[in-house]
């Protein structure tokens, strides 16, 4: 009797997928993937970080305003009242 010969064992796959050419647009491959516009994802964020600039100012302003009363009514606690002995 004849032994039979074992079969080749298959080729292991390639485990790392093949990458795309570096000559491809990978912005536009992300378009048309996933539906979402880099341009908009960055006029969003931009517009974001400007509302919460001004939010800041406003707020910087309004701390300008309270350290201006802080100081009046410091000075104001400085001056010696009428009437008082010095």
């Amino acid at each position: 009797m004849t032994e039979p010969t074992p079969e080749p064992s298959p080729e292991p796959e390639d485990q790392n997928p093949p990458q795309p050419p570096p000559s491809v647009d990978q912005e536009a491959i992300f378009k048309a993937i996933s539906g979402i516009d880099v341009n908009t994802i960055d006029a969003d964020i931009e517009s974001a970080f400007g509302s919460r600039m001004a939010q800041l100012d406003e707020m910087l302003a309004g701390l300008d305003d309270l350290v201006d009363q802080i100081e009046k009514n410091i000075q104001n606690l400085d001056q010696p009242k009428p009437g008082s002995p010095e």
